[in-house]
């Protein structure tokens, strides 16, 4: 299974196809799935300075979009650029919730807070130096309340061996439920917030999980294809996409090219990818409506 992470919170630069408008990202949505994609995340932008944006408006015509267009299993961000109170940052969800055409297929949470800031290496200095990606356990606790009473299927984000333990906390407490996905986040150089891509680490976080349970791999700041393989072949799957790193050593491709690379990848391994349907399947999710 692939997901495609087509934007994050990531700025253009020198690549124009890094997605801000809900077209735009419909548009990627279609690419990447028609590439081999299963799962989609995306981040609400502004669409003229791509700020971060999470008006409830901006979600629903990106699922509008992708419904209209693919089966791909939908999965936006909780808007953690806003520090105003857990409602703020479920409130797409709860918004989408009552329709079954609309209603999002899944929703990340985080189960940590961490430093988030770049490092520049040249200048010896981290910017801005004082940027936290703030997931307390009470407010934790609190968004796994709502994705429980709106039965959300939650994949349980963790940047540390540490954040898999605390999930695994949540699951004693009844909070965090025993079907998901963990998705391993590792980051590259320019963002120093958990392990680089490494055997070493990769294999810890397997450890921690129950065994049987599906993981998948992502790097943020970083190039996932350099633990990519060895990720397919221990049985895991791979998140990729231009919100997490701009891949420039390939020029300036679409998501859609990303995501080839990882179903050529995975065809070289003898292993076969598996689309949003199948997806769902592996994910003990419910079948998209009228399926």
């Amino acid at each position: 299974m692939i997901e495609v992470r087509c934007n994050e919170s990531t700025m253009r630069g020198a690549n124009p196809h890094l997605p801000y408008t809900s077209e735009e990202i419909v548009r990627e949505a279609v690419r990447s799935h028609d590439a081999g994609a299963a799962m989609i995340h995306w981040h609400g932008r502004d669409a003229e300075t791509g700020a971060p944006d999470n008006a409830v408006e901006l979600y629903r015509e990106v699922q509008e979009g992708i419904r209209a267009a693919t089966d791909l299993i939908t999965k936006p961000t909780l808007g953690y650029i806003s520090q105003s109170g857990v409602e703020d940052r479920v409130k797409h969800v709860r918004a989408l919730a009552d329709d079954p055409r609309l209603r999002f297929d899944a929703v990340p949470v985080d189960f940590g807070s961490m430093n988030i800031d770049t490092w520049l290496p040249a200048e010896k200095r981290f910017v801005p130096g004082d940027g936290v990606y703030v997931n307390t356990r009470q407010d934790i606790a609190s968004v796994l309340g709502v994705f429980g009473d709106l039965s959300s299927f939650v994949t349980t984000v963790c940047w540390d061996v540490g954040q898999i333990r605390t999930a695994l906390c949540y699951r004693e407490m009844g909070l965090a439920p025993t079907t998901t996905l963990w998705e391993f986040v590792f980051t590259g150089d320019s963002r120093p917030s958990s392990a680089g891509t490494n055997v070493h680490a990769l294999n810890a976080m397997i450890a921690e999980i129950p065994a049987g349970e599906p993981w998948q791999l992502m790097c943020y700041g970083g190039d996932v294809l350099q633990l990519a393989a060895l990720a397919i072949v221990l049985g895991g799957h791979v998140a990729i996409g231009l919100g997490d790193h701009d891949y420039a050593r390939f020029g300036t491709p679409h998501n859609g090219e990303l995501v080839e690379r990882v179903v050529q990848l995975a065809d070289t391994l003898g292993c076969p990818v598996a689309g949003p349907a199948w997806a769902r399947q592996l994910l003990g999710m419910p079948a998209l409506p009228g399926a």
